[in-house]
């Protein structure tokens, strides 16, 4: 593995690091936070505890803080990393600016999701052209140590990947949400409502066990003509889900594409 700084001890790079430790892969790994108490997942010789000091160890610099701290980082830190992979996990931020920022060439650009954090991840990724076949092979088995991963075709598809499987589990755990409103309405307690809600999500599992059967082949399983869930999936097609699902999915498609030119994010 190349020698790899993530800066960020978040959500998602604490889970980078925790899924790297899970395959042993942490030996030349290093975790850079500004807060100290962050860093504690990763032993004290490998904290690192201000970003300009990232390049002195490692070929690759894997960015994951917010898109907002971007800017403010890099006026920390300068045009210091000409000769590394930057790998970025940055929403809304073009790989042509984070290599202007930079100086770097070997550029990725990412998009995990909160899966990271159960090592359950999508992430879909595109590199420039200048990133190399070991490079490649890098990317691929820090993306791996967290989940599933997408090589994308061009980089226009992140905003559209994105808006699918980077804001995907908010989707879950919204219906998880609504199934338990609904329960309760219907005079299930509350503990009960959320434990049937918690659950349900576990039917998802048929779909990536038994792959022999479509999203759609098993919906149709499941709903017997004339029963219950005939006419449950009745009121959804007639109140327009598939078309409000469709809209929403595009909405945050196109925020995704506006955050490359919101000010406010760089």
């Amino acid at each position: 593995m190349i020698s790899t700084v993530i800066i960020g001890a978040g959500n998602m790079g604490s889970a980078f690091y925790k899924g790297l430790a899970s395959q042993r892969k942490t030996d030349r790994v290093w975790l850079c936070d500004q807060h100290r108490d962050k860093l504690e997942i990763a032993p004290t010789d490998r904290r690192i505890d201000h970003p300009a000091n990232a390049g002195n160890v490692a070929e690759c610099i894997l960015l994951a803080v917010k898109p907002q701290s971007f800017a403010a980082l890099m006026a920390a830190v300068g045009k210091i990393w000409s000769d590394k992979l930057v790998i970025s996990i940055m929403a809304g931020i073009t790989m042509k600016v984070i290599a202007d920022a930079t100086g770097a060439s070997a550029v990725v650009r990412a998009m995990p999701n909160l899966g990271a954090r159960v090592r359950r991840s999508i992430t879909g990724w595109y590199p420039s052209p200048t990133v190399t076949s070991i490079q490649i092979k890098h990317t691929q088995e820090l993306f791996s140590a967290i989940g599933m991963t997408v090589r994308l075709k061009e980089e226009l598809q992140i905003d559209g990947f994105t808006a699918v499987a980077g804001s995907g589990p908010a989707y879950v755990f919204l219906l998880a949400e609504l199934i338990e409103n609904a329960a309760r309405d219907l005079g299930i307690d509350e503990a009960t409502s959320a434990q049937i809600a918690r659950n349900l999500l576990g039917a998802g599992s048929l779909l990536l066990d038994e792959k022999e059967r479509s999203a759609e082949q098993w919906r149709d399983a499941v709903t017997s003509k004339g029963g219950t869930t005939e006419a449950a999936m009745r009121v959804l097609q007639e109140r327009g889900l598939p078309d409000i699902f469709r809209d929403a999915i595009a909405a945050a498609a196109e925020r995704s594409r506006s955050l490359s030119h919101d000010d406010k994010s760089h």
